[in-house]
């Protein structure tokens, strides 16, 4: 009777393993067929940061290049990622000190290109930051010639807790900016505030796909701004999640963003000429003395 129970359960066993590694398989094959379907849609945004701190009356100035995956979400362009990716100062800010005195920190993005599948470089604008969201909106400076391939964010899936979902991020130049994509599930559907799904990723700014290949959402940062304050830059991990923000939410972002104006780089105000030292009124040679007539000739 033990034999046979023995065997039942290393029979379940190895049956679970079995179905767990096709699930996976399959979650496999769907995510590759993911990546060939929004390959040309997931392209890598290249920005030029210029970070102004100062504190206790004193200021610092520093300029760097910054590389992140965004993704076209309308056939004229449009394109979003992660605010916090492209400007940190973004998330940076909301805990620094009020009080005067403080500290404060100011970002101002000098350069944009958009870099394509192909390797082409499309110069664009940026045109609506949501630091609420963590999203921002970029768009090409001249409209492309032909419509974009986009992620259509109207074809959206909602999934539940424990659903796989597979999400898409452009690697660094050291991998040739090769497309990449993982399989995670979503560890819980937070309600409120808003509606976003809780998973376990390290990028961010990335596409989320169900495995069915139906846009799930944006990866972004939700940070708790009021428990953040007074306690420390980040206010702690329980202060900060990893979420995928619904195409709903997205949608109605892109929708202001398509009517926005380029947001334009701020511009130094011209320094001001020094100062003419005042004029010295010019010396008069001094006055020479009559000559004395010359003697008459007795």
């Amino acid at each position: 009777m033990k034999t046979r129970l023995v065997v039942a359960v290393l029979v379940v066993a190895v049956a679970a393993v079995a179905l767990g590694t096709l699930c996976w398989a399959d979650a496999g094959e769907e995510a590759r067929k993911i990546v060939e379907a929004n390959k040309q849609a997931v392209v890598t945004v290249q920005l030029v940061v210029e970070t102004k701190m100062s504190y206790s009356g004193e200021s610092d100035k520093d300029e760097r290049k910054v590389s992140a995956t965004g993704t076209v979400v309308d056939p004229s362009g449009l394109l979003v990622a992660a605010l916090s990716q492209v400007d940190p100062t973004s998330i940076m800010s909301s805990f620094m000190p009020e009080e005067d005195g403080g500290s404060k920190i100011q970002s101002n993005i000098v350069d944009v290109k958009i870099k394509t599948e192909d390797g082409t470089e499309i110069p664009a604008d940026v045109v609506l930051r949501d630091r609420d969201l963590d999203l921002v909106f970029l768009r090409p400076k001249k409209a492309p010639e032909t419509p974009m391939k986009f992620v259509d964010l109207s074809q959206a899936a909602s999934p539940q807790a424990m659903d796989e979902v597979v999400v898409l991020w452009r690697l660094g130049q050291v991998a040739n900016r090769v497309l990449a994509a993982d399989v995670s599930r979503v560890q819980a559907v937070v309600t409120k505030p808003r509606l976003c799904y809780a998973v376990e990723a390290r990028r961010l700014g990335c596409p989320v796909f169900s495995v069915d290949g139906k846009p799930v959402g944006m990866l972004v940062l939700r940070v708790s701004r009021a428990g953040g304050r007074g306690g420390g830059m980040y206010g702690g991990m329980d202060e900060i999640l990893t979420v995928v923000l619904p195409c709903s939410t997205v949608m109605k972002a892109a929708q202001q963003a398509k009517e926005a104006a380029p947001e334009k780089p701020a511009v130094a105000p011209p320094a001001k000429p020094p100062a003419k030292p005042e004029a010295k009124p010019a010396l008069k040679p001094p006055v020479k003395p009559p000559a004395k007539p010359a003697p008459k000739p007795k």
